[in-house]
């Protein structure tokens, strides 16, 4: 019993994560707008995107808390109703191009890398993008990287590969639905 109360009242201590960059997902629109850096995007399909730490799991959490102390900012994490399909944003504020910033990530990333590919142009309505396709612990990843203003966005989806050829085209989709909104 004493362990029990020890446990709620240190994790009820720990402080909660501050967020930098006001966001929401809005379900029944299946749109996630942040409006600290001025944009939107339209999630197709059934998905659970939460934007508050404090709503998600523990390693979420963690990883959140990671981020920030690096000073980067974790947007959202979220998959699918049925979780097959997963999906995150990072955001920080480095002013370097999409490019720069994908060659970056997949640098400091190589070792942890079981096949990929070499970051190649996406473009679509409203922006030009870095695409990504990565194999890591039996998954395959898209990751697209682009820029608002002086913000490195890192929009990520994941999937088993023998799922990833079909819904690759919703995952585009997806990134494509990016609009820009005013900000702060």
């Amino acid at each position: 019993m004493v362990v029990m109360i020890s446990i709620v009242l240190i994790t009820s201590c720990a402080p909660p994560i501050k967020q930098f960059y006001y966001d929401a997902y809005y379900p029944q629109d299946n749109i996630y707008e942040n409006k600290a850096i001025g944009f939107c995007i339209t999630y197709r399909g059934g998905w659970n995107i939460i934007t508050d730490p404090a709503e998600m799991n523990k390693s979420y959490r963690t990883f959140a808390r990671y981020l920030q102390n690096s000073g980067a900012e974790l947007l959202f994490m979220g998959s699918t109703l049925e979780g097959l399909y997963g999906t995150k944003a990072l955001a920080i504020n480095l002013n370097e191009s999409a490019h720069d910033y994908a060659a970056y990530i997949r640098s400091i990333n190589q070792e942890e890398i079981d096949h990929d590919t070499t970051p190649v142009p996406f473009i679509t309505e409203h922006l030009t993008a870095e695409k990504w396709v990565y194999d890591k612990a039996g998954y395959r990843f898209v990751e697209f990287f682009f820029t608002i203003d002086t913000y490195d966005i890192r929009l990520s989806f994941w999937t088993k590969p023998a799922l990833f050829d079909s819904f690759l085209p919703v995952f585009e989709e997806i990134m494509s639905s990016v609009s820009f909104t005013a900000g702060f």
